[in-house]
Parts: structure tokens; sequence; C-alpha cells
């Protein structure tokens, strides 16, 4: 181990020493999401500060534990941050009036290998009642699922889009109208730095096609974890851990994809749209997925009030290393190579877009069909700790996870 690994370790011992009586949830965010989030705040508010950028909006869910670290580093206030509400869903509906084929419409489709009915229709802006409705009308189940490169040929999806293509048309001028207003509330003009969790650029893509069409004037420097832009970027993009000219760390990054969105995330539910209330723009937000379930809450606060806690504990402290990386790999270790005991840290938790899609496995494995199987982990964001909870045994399951990245 070197010199600096055992600094920073003697660090979080220090700290979590003080803690020893928490929970695990607060242990974990002590131990591991502190110090993760703390290198990536020091690394964004410097090279904020270095840019002498002065305008910085935090996206919301995702941005929301960014926003709250960066106020320890800005004391000053002499950047000026705001906390806005956008989502992919929020901006691709204001985006879809402007599609005028089934093929373009498909073009902001997430980067997920299947789609269940219930998804797709989730993704044209409909509600779960209004989906069950259309796939009464023409017989299909909710649960049928589709390879994501064979949407553009499916007959069946295809003749659903134009029979609602005016109801999906109506819809999405409103969000466009609204849209537009609250990107001027907010005053979202000239330089502008944009803060989120990142992947593959597609909410800057989003935004910057948004701009472009309604011709305002904002240009965009996306700071995020990872970034590696699938779609061609106006703006600047950041990325921590990896971005465009480093990919090193990027399938370290991806194999707990949704760790990362549920630390980071503040709960409340993901922006569907927007309404004007007395003049103001507001946001509307879809139910949050723990709603009422206040074991889970509860998990997640006690995480980030570690993560918190560590950052209190260290802001003061000169660190210096020699690899700014190095506050997160031991957070990298963990999605890379759990344990059974990491696995059921983690057994509670799912994402909600169209669908629930658990971290790890809710069954064994003899339980499985083998399409069921391969649905379930292709769906997982977190492909090691989902197989790990399925076989058990040591195994060289992110081996495979890059295997099957290839």
């Amino acid at each position: 181990m070197s010199k600096e690994k055992e600094r920073l370790n003697q660090i979080v011992f220090e700290v979590l020493k003080e803690k020893l009586d928490a929970s695990d949830y607060y242990k974990f965010g002590v131990k591991y999401f502190g110090p993760f989030l703390y290198g990536y705040t020091n690394w964004l508010y410097n090279s904020i500060k270095r840019n002498n950028y002065k305008k910085v909006f935090f996206f919301s869910r995702d941005g929301y534990m960014m926003e709250k670290a960066f106020h320890f580093f800005n004391v000053k206030n002499d950047i000026q941050t705001q906390y806005v509400y956008f989502s992919r869903k929020s901006i691709r509906q204001a985006l879809l009036c402007h599609c005028m084929t089934y093929q373009e419409s498909l073009k902001f489709i997430p980067q997920d290998r299947f789609f269940t009915v219930e998804k797709i229709l989730d993704y044209y802006g409909f509600s779960l009642n209004e989906s069950e409705r259309i796939a009464k009308k023409y017989q299909i189940n909710l649960s049928d699922s589709y390879l994501a490169s064979q949407l553009p040929k499916n007959q069946i999806i295809k003749n659903v889009y134009y029979s609602a293509k005016q109801i999906i048309d109506e819809k999405s001028f409103i969000q466009n109208k609204l849209l537009l207003a609250y990107i001027r509330q907010i005053n979202m003009s000239g330089k502008c730095v944009i803060v989120d969790i990142g992947w593959h650029g597609n909410m800057q893509f989003y935004l910057e096609k948004f701009l472009k069409i309604n011709h305002l004037d904002a240009s965009l420097i996306g700071y995020y974890v990872g970034i590696d832009p699938i779609l061609y970027l106006n703006g600047e993009t950041n990325g921590y851990i990896y971005h465009k000219k480093n990919l090193k760390l990027r399938k370290s990054i991806l194999c707990f994809l949704g760790g990362y969105e549920k630390l980071f995330q503040s709960c409340e539910g993901s922006t569907y749209g927007y309404m004007e209330r007395n003049g103001e723009i507001l946001p509307v937000l879809e139910d949050y997925e723990y709603r009422g379930d206040d074991k889970v809450i509860s998990y997640i606060n006690e995480w980030q009030s570690g993560a918190v806690f560590f950052i209190s504990k260290v802001k003061d402290k000169i660190i210096k290393f020699s690899d700014d990386k190095i506050w997160a790999y031991s957070l990298i270790k963990f999605g890379k190579n759990p344990s059974n005991k990491d696995v059921k840290l983690f057994s509670f938790f799912y994402n909600a877009d169209g669908g629930k899609s658990y971290f790890v496995s809710q069954k064994p494995l003899y339980d499985y069909s083998i399409k069921e199987f391969i649905y379930a982990l292709s769906n997982s964001t977190w492909k090691t700790g989902f197989m790990k909870s399925v076989f058990k045994i040591s195994f060289p399951y992110y081996i495979i996870y890059s295997l099957m990245r290839k």
C-alpha cells in the first residue's frame, strides 16, 4: 500500500472512530461515500475557481448532495449556485413535438438494452392509467419487452406512436412552452456550469438541443462524476473519474451505476414536467419511488449524513495527494467486488423508470428462466452486486461484467 493510501485510510479511520455506535448505513457514508463526495467536490470547486466561472446550476436529484457539499467549499459565496429542476423526461417531453416521424422520436430513448411496453409509453409521456388503456386497446401487455435495437422496426410500437401522435405532440407543445419559461425564470443564459452525475451526456444533449430550437443564448459547461458522450455536444464536458480522453475507470464506475445515483439523490421524485402557478413556473414531480417506506428513506438519510459529517471534519485540513481520484477508490472497489454483506446493504433498493429494476436479485437462481435471468441482469444497475446476490460464492464477477460490456 502506498504512503498516500495509508494516510487517507488513517484520515477515514480517525473520522469513523467518532461514530462507532452509528448504523451500518451511516458508517458507509463516512467510510465510502464521504471520501468520494469530498474528492469530487474538491475537484469541482477548484476547476470552477480556476476557470473563473460564476454561475453554477446543480441539477435536481443527482445534484442534491453535490450542492450540499459545494457549500463547504464556497464559504465566501463568490460563486452563484442554484438547484434547478431538470430530468431527461422533462426535457425530452418538450422535444417530442419537434419530431416528425416515429424513427426521429426514438433519438431521445435511454441507452437500455431492453424496453417494456410500459417503459416505452412512459417515454412518450403517458401516465400508467393512460398506458393501461392503450395496452388494452392494442391487446398488448405492459410487461412485454423488446430489444432497444429492434424498436425502429417494431410495427406494434410504431402503430401505437402514429395512432397517439396528436396527443403526444399536444402534451409536448405545452411542456415546450413551460420549459422555455422556466429556463428564462432561472436566468440560464450566457456561460453556465451544469452539475450532474453524468454517464452518457444525454441531459446536456437534450438541453443543448432545446436551447438551440428555441433560440436561447446559453452555452453549457458540464461537470460530472464520469462522462463519455455518445452524442455530439456543443458545450464542454468534464469528468472527475473518467472523461472522453481517459476512460480507464469507466467500467469500474458503470458496474455500480445505480448505487452512485442513489448515493447522491435527494428524497424527492424525478421531474415529470412543469406547471404555471400565479405567474411562476414550478416543477411537477413524480411520486418518490420510496414514498411511504420510512425504513429505506432513513437508510438514505443516514449515509448522506455520514458523508456530510466526513466532509465537515476534513474540509479545513490541508490535504494534498498526487492523484485527486484517490478519495474515490474505496467506493469504486466496493461497487466492483462486493461481499455478501455489502449486497445485503443495498438489497432493498431499486430504480423506478417505467417499472421497478432492483439492484440485486430478489429470488434464488432456480426460480429464474434463462430469458428472465438475462433480462433482470441486463436491467440491474449494479451488475456485480446482482451476480453476487444470485451465486453467493466468491468469483471474479467484475471480469464477467467487463466481458459483457465488450
